[in-house]
């Protein structure tokens, strides 16, 4: 079992073992692009992330995460908070990351305490509780059975956002990656796409994270589509196409997000 399918059965695990708090736990991070697009070749990711939701985080609930992922052989880490899983065959253990949003609380903080325990916070993760759906995924865990589970997931027009503030935050070019992914393989167009984001661009969060989008993926030779077609060259792709496809993507998805604003 390579990285990536060690890293995909701990997710089918993680969501079968925390099942009770589905309500309140979002999938986010590299996973989203091959989850909401099977088979069209996404690289898929190292690691798991899923946000965590107020409900998931007071009372004695997050205790109840915490023990039951101990439980199967998850090991622990303090500040910030973060799960690992050793899968055989992987030459790694797999980091599973619980997130906040800023605002989990009636102040935006940037980590929230649960009795012992630091929940790190992330820009822009709020607007994956506000727009999400309900997906079945599977697939063999960690112990090789296969198994079929429900969980939710940031939709595509919040996952460009989320991605989009970590553009700005970090170095990281798969992020640019995930997100032309994504564009490319929206459907059932980016006309679609953009009626979806225009409300959420509109304000707040996603006016903010619209902004980096358009900055990072503003030329050709932005970060935006070269990050992308550098990641895409890793998996076959060739770098020249990739880059064009990213910016032109980007370009169309802007142009229909102007024509509705006009």
């Amino acid at each position: 079992m390579n990285q990536q399918e060690a890293a995909r059965a701990v997710l089918i695990e993680v969501v079968q073992i925390l099942g009770a708090f589905k309500d309140d736990l979002v999938i986010v991070g590299g996973w989203v692009p091959d989850l909401m697009y099977p088979g069209k070749n996404h690289v898929g990711s190292l690691d798991v992330d899923l946000a965590v939701g107020p409900g998931a985080i007071g009372a004695n609930a997050y205790s109840t995460i915490l023990g039951r992922l101990k439980e199967k052989d998850y090991s622990h880490e303090l500040g910030p908070t973060r799960f690992y899983r050793v899968v055989p065959g992987a030459a790694e253990p797999v980091k599973v990351d619980l997130i906040s949003g800023e605002y989990a609380g009636d102040e935006k903080a940037a980590a929230i305490q649960v009795d012992e325990l630091r929940l790190n916070t992330l820009h822009g993760i709020d607007l994956a509780f506000e727009v999400c759906q309900e997906i079945t995924i599977e697939g063999n865990m960690p112990d090789g059975t296969q198994n079929t589970v429900r969980a939710r997931i940031a939709r595509p027009e919040a996952f460009v956002l989320i991605k989009a503030f970590a553009l700005a935050e970090r170095a990281k070019e798969k992020d640019a990656y995930d997100i032309a992914f994504i564009l490319h393989n929206y459907e059932p167009s980016l006309a679609a796409l953009a009626a979806t984001l225009a409300p959420l661009v509109a304000h707040g969060l996603g006016a903010e994270a619209y902004q980096i989008l358009s900055e990072k993926f503003a030329t050709l030779e932005s970060v935006g589509p070269s990050w992308a077609a550098r990641v895409a060259e890793e998996n076959g792709q060739d770098l020249q196409q990739a880059q064009q496809a990213a910016f032109q993507d980007a370009q169309d998805l802007f142009d229909e997000i102007r024509r509705i604003q006009e």
